[in-house]
């Protein structure tokens, strides 16, 4: 099967591969060797994929920005949860086109739940646990109004306290946000070059940046590497849209969307091609 568009990915505890693509079926689930053993789901526009755990058991939280949809299903693709269109004054002039979903879980249930509206309104909205619609920040609060808030996620690290982090993408930087929207502080901004999203392992965070690289920093929100750096990708000729034999090469990215650690330290990363890409790195030394 050729993928299309490979938007998102995470590990599942026991290994599997969870693959969001822009093809039908939408959902790929793979093992740990590359078999594919399942698929499901229909999202033309599929975005944001956001593994997460509810006592025990493991959900995607999936976004089609073509859509406007937002919905919570198990492994078997049954939806569990699914979220409104915030009833915002934004809608009035703006399409809803989610791109991310965050859940702050507690005890195995979730307390506030985070959807990007990174191509739409360049909102970001908080519902309650249940799924209420509550309010919304647009990064004025902040370090600045959002400019493409694409990436969300809850900071599991020490000390972080779960906040909300912000890929603040096209003002190169991440925001910081707690539970009640308040802003908690602004990083990023003297090294990040496009920061699209985030997966923890430990101290640290590996974030997928579109311009070329995938960025690995520590819990001091400070770069520790970069990996598979291609500064002038974004330049070739119709990024990212390149020729496949002659422009994309291993070892260096043309575009990740998103990437996710493994359980031994391999970072999985997908890349925002027509026809997909998905690279396998692992720890040396």
């Amino acid at each position: 099967m050729r993928n299309l568009r490979t938007h998102g990915i995470d590990v599942l505890r026991d290994g599997r591969i969870v693959l969001f693509h822009q093809a039908v079926p939408g959902v790929l689930v793979y093992a740990p060797d590359g078999r594919l053993l399942s698929r499901f789901g229909t999202y033309p526009g599929a975005h944001g994929l956001t593994l997460v755990d509810r006592g025990g058991e493991e959900l995607l939280w999936l976004t089609d920005e073509a859509l406007g949809l937002v919905e919570l299903v198990d492994l078997q693709g049954r939806v569990q949860q699914r979220l409104e269109k915030p009833a915002h004054p934004a809608y009035q002039e703006f399409t809803f086109a989610p791109t991310w979903v965050a859940e702050e879980n507690v005890g195995g249930a979730p307390v506030r739940l985070w959807v990007a509206d990174g191509y739409g309104s360049m909102l970001v909205h908080a519902y309650d646990g249940d799924g209420r619609y509550e309010f919304s920040i647009d990064g004025s609060e902040g370090a600045g109004k959002f400019i493409y808030p694409h990436g969300l996620a809850i900071d599991p690290r020490p000390g972080k306290n779960g906040r909300l982090l912000v890929a603040d993408r096209a003002n190169r930087r991440v925001q910081e946000f707690a539970r009640n929207g308040t802003f908690l502080g602004s990083w990023g901004g003297d090294f990040l070059s496009h920061p699209n999203g985030f997966d923890f392992r430990g101290a640290d965070c590996v974030i997928s940046e579109l311009f070329g690289r995938v960025t690995i920093v520590n819990g001091d929100n400070l770069p520790v590497d970069y990996v598979g750096d291609q500064p002038n990708a974004r330049f070739l000729s119709g990024w990212p849209e390149v020729n496949r034999e002659q422009m994309l090469q291993p070892g260096l990215f043309n575009s990740p969307h998103h990437a996710a650690w493994g359980a031994d330290g391999e970072i999985f990363v997908v890349e925002w091609i027509k026809h997909g890409r998905v690279t396998k790195l692992v720890p040396v030394g």
